[in-house]
């Protein structure tokens, strides 16, 4: 029983990270293909595909029987679901918050009391974060906010501050 508990465990882990894994690569290249490409874009796995593969080995060499397999896909697959859920839910707080700072700077200043509704886990509110010496005063400017990217931009490589590129006339 202890090492069908143990396969069991290390069947699920090795499914869980395929699963994750394909989930969270992705190939943006597809998205910029032109009619001039003369071959074609790799195919995606098929993440259920993979996993039905993995789950029928360890049925046909007996670690699970089919019970079990369709238990662990189906936990797999309502974890993934509850884990896709999340994160459009972050994505749709960050956007949120995106659209209260431009709210915010149309004065080009984000006040103490602005900073309050963010709330305590905002980048901004951090103490030690990178807006923590904009923020000292109780306040962030636009631009002190501008000084930051463009900061932050700086340590991007070659090309960062193509921006700056030296005029014909100079």
């Amino acid at each position: 029983m202890k090492k069908l508990l143990a396969a069991l465990a290390a069947a699920s882990v090795l499914v869980a990270g395929a699963f994750v894994a394909s989930t969270v690569a992705s190939d943006p290249a597809n998205a910029q293909t032109t009619e001039t490409q003369t071959r074609e874009a790799p195919k995606r796995p098929d993440k259920r595909e993979a996993l039905d593969e993995v789950l029928g080995g360890l049925v046909t060499d007996g670690v699970l029987n089919q019970a079990q397999a369709d238990a662990v896909r189906d936990a797999l697959e309502a974890k993934h679901e509850e884990l896709q859920a999340a994160r459009e839910e972050r994505r749709a707080e960050r956007e949120a918050d995106r659209e209260l700072i431009i709210g915010f700077l149309d004065d080009d200043v984000i006040s103490a009391d602005e900073l309050a509704q963010l709330g305590d886990d905002h980048p901004f509110n951090d103490p030690y974060g990178p807006f923590a010496s904009a923020a000292v005063d109780g306040e962030i400017t636009k631009a002190e906010l501008d000084g930051l990217r463009t900061e932050r931009n700086g340590h991007r490589g070659p090309g960062a501050d193509a921006d700056k590129a030296v005029s014909p006339n100079a």
